[in-house]
């Protein structure tokens, strides 16, 4: 009895894991309209310390076993971004030209995600690593983004924080108070989110 119980939880377990919806969108718009167009297999593992260690990057996703084969150079580079189940996960290779996927960790006005910081020289300048007259910088490790309402994805400062929040007081006053550091991502993550909560 004991073992017909157990057996019965594991399948149900494996029902629900087998049974969430997944899929693609190919472009920004498709995201935001919540209308994915790409139908196609694959499995999304979370990258674990051995593989960072040996090849480098940071504790973000990549697809795996990526059905039809056809597929697995589009989405390594050119699809926006995945979904499975209420996650959703954009492709760093479009904004970065780095490999893997990182998880939007809240949708909203801004929605924001940490990922892998940008290492060539237009990319750095486009997505705010350096101004336009600045050489390219080495960025270690992990960094946080905003992606704004129109598709623009930006690196987090404190500076572009001054300028989300400008249009209300209360949390502009909180960010000015703060004296945040580039590397306080969580803590500036907390503000959008309430900014967020306010823009509704």
């Amino acid at each position: 009895m004991k073992n017909a119980i157990i057996i019965s939880i594991l399948l149900l377990i494996s029902n629900n894991l087998f049974s969430q919806s997944k899929g693609g969108f190919a472009d920004f718009t498709e995201f935001k309209e919540n209308k994915p167009s790409l139908t196609f297999d694959f499995s999304i593992k979370h990258r674990t310390d051995g593989n960072i260690f040996m090849m480098g990057g940071i504790k973000n996703y990549r697809l795996k076993k990526i059905k039809p084969e056809s597929y697995i150079k589009k989405v390594e580079e050119d699809i926006w971004g995945v979904f499975v189940g209420d996650s959703i996960y954009i492709n760093s290779y479009p904004y970065s030209k780095r490999k893997g996927y990182n998880k939007l960790l809240e949708v909203g006005f801004y929605t924001y995600f940490i990922g892998e910081p940008a290492g060539g020289e237009f990319e750095q300048r486009k997505l705010g690593f350096i101004g336009p007259d600045e050489k390219p910088v080495k960025v270690c490790c992990k960094v946080g983004y905003v992606l704004f309402e129109d598709g623009k994805i930006k690196l987090l400062t404190p500076a572009l924080l001054l300028e989300l929040t400008a249009d209300n007081e209360e949390i502009f006053e909180i960010v000015k108070s703060k004296n945040f550091k580039r590397e306080n991502v969580l803590e500036m993550f907390k503000i959008i989110s309430k900014y967020n909560r306010i823009k509704k």
